[in-house]
């Protein structure tokens, strides 16, 4: 995780079959590149036992 690569948002949203005008995606990006770099410094100083989790179940609800 310290030297995890930025996220290229951009392609994240193509890849997941958002087409929309560049201007929108760029207008998308930008922010969250910007949270990106605010909260990777953080992140990194979380102990690991505080540290976010990597995987999640959720509880499935019976179908009885």
């Amino acid at each position: 995780m310290h030297n995890e690569p930025m996220r290229d948002w951009k392609k994240i949203a193509r890849a997941n079959g958002f087409s929309m005008p560049e201007a929108a995606l760029e207008r998308i990006a930008a922010p969250l590149d910007a949270l990106e770099a605010d909260f990777r410094p953080l992140a990194r100083e979380l102990p690991p036992e505080v540290g976010p989790a990597v995987i999640f179940h959720a509880d499935t609800e019976d179908a009885a």
